[in-house]
């Protein structure tokens, strides 16, 4: 208990975290809208799961520049090595991503499907950005 306020000390901490996933909801749309574009362009080229992929290759790097700068502030890691960090968490979550593009691809068209399949792997997109990613103990 915090003796200056009378609340939990860790009640900064939670809008800290509820600052930050704000953030993160609003850079992960910005980066579905450069998803969805790019998307949109190579779909009629490439079969759908590899314009996807392709998509998902551009949006991530706009996700980790916008997270890196907005969002979580990072300027104490080299930007390689927080790139490095990124990638391990987002290819765990373009799995989760493809994943769910697949099946929801099999039931729903493909841009309802591109939308799912970002939203399943954003969830766990946050978490790691947030403990692994951008964490400051490490």
């Amino acid at each position: 208990m915090n003796t200056d306020t009378g609340r939990p000390a860790n009640t900064a901490t939670n809008r800290d975290r509820l600052t930050r996933l704000g953030k993160f909801i609003l850079v992960g749309v910005s980066s579905f809208v450069v998803n969805l574009v790019v998307f949109a362009l190579v779909t009629p080229l490439l079969w759908y799961l590899v314009a996807g992929s392709l998509s998902w290759l551009v949006a991530n790097l706009s996700s980790y520049n916008l997270n890196r700068w907005f969002t979580f502030d990072d300027t104490g890691r080299s930007y390689l090595r927080g790139y490095a960090r990124h990638l391990s968490v987002y290819s765990v979550g373009f799995v989760v991503y493809l994943a769910a593009l697949w099946l929801f691809g099999l039931v729903v068209g493909n841009f309802a499907a591109l939308g799912l399949a970002t939203a399943f792997s954003g969830v766990v997109n946050f978490v790691g950005s947030e403990f692994w990613v951008f964490s400051t103990g490490s």
